[in-house]
This record gives structure tokens, C-alpha cells and sequence, in this order.
């Protein structure tokens, strides 16, 4: 697949108009737009958005062909607005040994260790959440979410307290997301610019979080990626700031895999009943790592949460030199989009893949397993690579959300819920989860 194409055929696709190319249509909806054009064009086709000349890959099989590095590069990948709102060369855009020494010192903070002493914390902040929701009566879930999701990573991993300092950081983040999903003007008051602003308030944050973590270290997952084991990589203040920022944006858009654990568990109580059980037989008051790995319809459930929830439409990298792939040439340069949810779906190999169906992960059926990047919904390839390093940490997060939501708590959701926008990314429910939430300690027994 690496060597040059012998047959100079570009990708089916169109590539818009002069200059600007698809940018509007795939701005508005960038979702919507790779479904569209996969679904004319088949796992591959070609376009120009934001200024560059692009391939859009789908499936499992392009999964592989992403990660080759020989073929793809992650330096410069990005367009370059959404570069600017990642503040600099975090680990998306880094390659080689760069990328092995600046990965292998974030992947401190995500140790197995790590991340036990995170679940007490998260235990806590989740059920003081459930309390408040309750207390509530009828109110909009996805804010909420977006704050727990948002509390979870920062009082883990920067050892930051909840208050007024992490409320200003949910809203700034909020801002951030929103400037992927619009046109990158410069203008006073457009989002681009509001997402701008957000994202120089929130490096300064965690600046002055790194400088105190490096004064005086604890054993939050910041003072691990900064204290180097013996032999260990470091890993300089500017660096880590980028690193931080890089992780609690992928820490907060879980919120979305939140709402949709809220939302799939509402519309099949069949599975939630299960859930029930297992939690039930299993669950220890005081949830531990072991017991949440030892609950597999459990792991089930949140992979094909994982697997059919929308969070971002593509990973980027850029052609290192033209290579082929489904026959087709791509050219030295262009732009490389690897479409996630598409890939876990339309393009994957997964039996009815529309359905919700987490019996598809169980050990009999495995489907998985029928190719090695069937799943891969924080990256494909080995841990050392660029699969996303808070993968265990947003598993055992979702889990442990579920675990206590199915455990102790009913709730009701509006009937327009199942409506999603795309205008924001990660796509968010139209009505904000209009609910109400109540004990039900029985509920675990169910």
C-alpha cells in the first residue's frame, strides 16, 4: 500500500468551488457531510475544505492505512484554526521520537496505579452530582454533564478544586468546542474569536497549575506526568501546558458519551435491567478499579456507547508522500481524514450496525475481533502510538457513571430527546436533556 501508485487515480468526490472549496456545507455539518459523501461514494472520496485539498478514509481497513506513519504524518495535519485552538504541538501533531518521549511522560498520569486513586474521586463527585440533580426537579442533563465531565478530569488529573476557578474553565471549554465547528473569522464577537479568547484564559490556568505542581508535587495525575520516574523522559512547563490542555479537552467532550448512556439506558430498559443485575451481584458500595473490571456486560454496554456515539467527525493526518489506497492515489500533501463514527458503523464490520446492541462485544459474538481496528474509537494501533491516553480513564469513568446512575436513580427524559444538532461538535441533544432525576434505591436490584 506504500509504494507509489501506478495508476494516477484521484478519489471520487467533488472539490467545490474556487478557493473555498466545500468549507461552507462541511463547516455547518461536518458529520452530516462525511456521511453524505461516503455513503455516495463508498470508504473513500476527495474534497477541499478550509482551504485544503483532502481524502476522506473510512473502516477498519483505513484505520490501518492512517496509522501507518510511513504513509501519514501528523505534523501540520490539522486545518490550520483548529491547530491554533490546541495552543501549539501537543500530541495529535507530533511525530517519531518526539512523539514516543512527550507520549511515554503523559502516560504517567494514566497509569494503572493512577488510576485506581482517581476512582475515590470520582465515586464522589459523581454521586454529590446525583444528589444535586435530584434535588432539581425538572432541569436541562447536558450542562450538567459538561460539568461533571469537566470536574472529573481536572480534580483528577490537576489536582484542581471544584468552585468558581473550574465553573470559568467549563464555560471557556464550551466556547473552545464550539470554534471547531464554525468558520475561522477573526472578527470581534464571532465564535471563532470568543473560542480564541477561551483558549488563552484557559492556558494561563493551567500555567499557573503546572508552575505549582512543579514547586510542590502531590499525587495528582499533573505531578506524575512532571516528576520523571529513573531514566524516565521530562517533560518542560511549556510542553506540559499543552499536554493539560490537549487532555481536558478530550476529558470534557465525554459529556456527550454521558448523555448518550442517559439515552440509550432510557430507551432500552431490557439492557438496563441487566445492567441492574450484574451491578447488583458485583458492585461494591465503594467502586474500586477491580470491580468495575470485573463487570462485563458492564464494559459491554459503554463499548457500544463508545462505538455509536458521535464526538468528533475525523482525525487528521497529511499524506508524507503520495501512496495508494482502495485503488486510488493520494497525493503528496493533501489532507488525510479518518472518519470515526462512519468507520465504527456504515463503513465498519459490525452486524446491523445501526442497532444498539452491546451483546456484539460478549465473548461468543465478538464481532470486535473480526478485524483488528473494528473498534477503535480514541485511535487505532498500540498505546504507544496515537491512540488517545485517557482511553482506560474515560471507560472507567462511564462505567462508574452508569454503575451509580442504574444502581440508585430513575429518571425521565422529554420525548424530543432522541433529536440530535450537529451544529456544535460533539454533537449535542437538541433540547439540552430536558429531565428529572429521583432515587430509587431499588433500582439496582431491579
Amino acid at each position: 500500500m506504500s509504494d507509489q501508485p501506478s495508476e494516477k487515480k484521484l478519489p471520487p468526490g467533488d472539490m467545490g468551488l474556487p478557493l473555498l472549496g466545500e468549507t461552507l456545507p462541511f463547516a455547518k455539518n461536518p458529520f452530516g457531510f462525511i456521511d453524505e459523501r461516503l455513503i455516495s461514494h463508498g470508504r473513500t472520496f476527495r474534497t477541499s475544505v478550509l482551504g485544503r485539498k483532502s481524502v476522506v478514509i473510512a473502516g477498519p481497513d483505513a484505520a490501518g492505512q492512517f496509522i501507518d506513519t510511513n504513509d501519514v504524518t501528523r505534523k501540520d495535519s490539522m486545518p490550520p484554526h483548529i491547530q491554533e485552538l490546541f495552543g501549539g504541538q501537543s500530541l495529535p501533531l507530533l511525530d517519531g521520537d518526539e512523539h514516543r518521549q512527550r507520549k511515554l511522560a503523559v502516560m504517567r498520569g494514566f497509569t494503572r496505579v493512577a488510576l485506581a486513586s482517581y476512582i475515590p474521586i470520582l465515586q464522589t463527585a459523581t454521586e454529590q452530582a446525583f444528589e444535586r440533580w435530584t434535588a432539581a426537579g425538572e432541569f436541562t442533563w447536558l450542562p450538567e454533564l459538561k460539568r461533571i465531565s469537566i470536574e472529573a478530569i481536572c480534580t483528577t488529573v490537576i489536582g484542581m478544586k471544584p468552585g468558581a476557578e473550574m465553573d470559568q474553565l467549563c464555560r471557556d471549554y464550551e466556547l473552545v468546542t464550539d470554534g471547531f465547528a464554525t468558520l475561522p473569522i477573526k472578527l470581534p464577537g464571532t465564535a471563532f474569536s470568543k473560542a480564541l479568547e477561551a483558549r488563552d484564559r484557559i492556558l494561563g490556568v493551567l500555567a499557573g497549575h503546572v508552575r505549582a505542581r512543579r514547586h510542590a508535587p502531590t499525587q495528582d495525575g499533573l505531578s506524575r506526568i512532571l516528576v520523571p520516574e529513573a531514566g524516565g523522559p521530562s517533560i518542560s512547563d511549556e510542553h506540559a501546558v499543552l499536554e493539560l490542555h490537549h487532555i481536558v479537552i478530550a476529558g470534557y467532550i465525554v459529556f456527550a458519551e454521558l448523555a448518550e448512556i442517559v439515552r440509550r439506558l432510557h430507551d432500552h430498559p431490557g439492557v438496563r435491567r441487566r445492567l441492574a443485575q450484574e451491578i447488583a451481584q458485583l458492585a461494591p458500595a465503594a467502586l474500586t478499579l477491580e470491580a468495575l473490571t470485573a463487570m462485563p456486560y458492564l464494559l459491554q454496554v459503554v463499548n457500544e456507547i463508545k462505538r455509536l456515539c458521535p464526538v468528533v467527525p475525523a482525525i487528521f493526518g497529511r499524506a508524507r508522500h503520495t501512496f495508494s489506497f482502495d485503488g486510488y492515489t493520494i497525493p503528496s500533501g493533501w489532507m488525510v481524514m479518518w472518519a470515526v463514527t462512519p468507520s465504527h458503523n456504515a463503513q465498519g464490520v459490525y452486524t446491523n450496525p445501526e442497532l444498539f446492541d452491546p451483546d456484539r462485544f460478549s465473548p461468543e459474538r465478538a464481532e470486535d475481533q473480526r478485524h483488528e481496528h473494528a473498534f477503535a474509537p480514541q485511535g487505532a494501533g498500540a498505546p504507544t502510538g496515537h491512540k488517545c491516553p485517557g482511553l482506560d480513564f474515560s471507560t472507567y469513568f462511564m462505567e462508574l457513571f452508569t454503575v451509580i446512575l442504574v444502581r440508585g436513580y430513575a429518571y425521565d427524559l422529554r420525548a424530543n430527546h432522541h433529536e440530535l444538532s450537529f451544529a456544535k461538535t460533539p454533537p449535542e441533544p437538541s433540547d439540552g436533556l430536558r429531565a428529572t432525576v429521583r432515587r430509587d434505591p431499588g433500582a439496582g436490584a431491579a
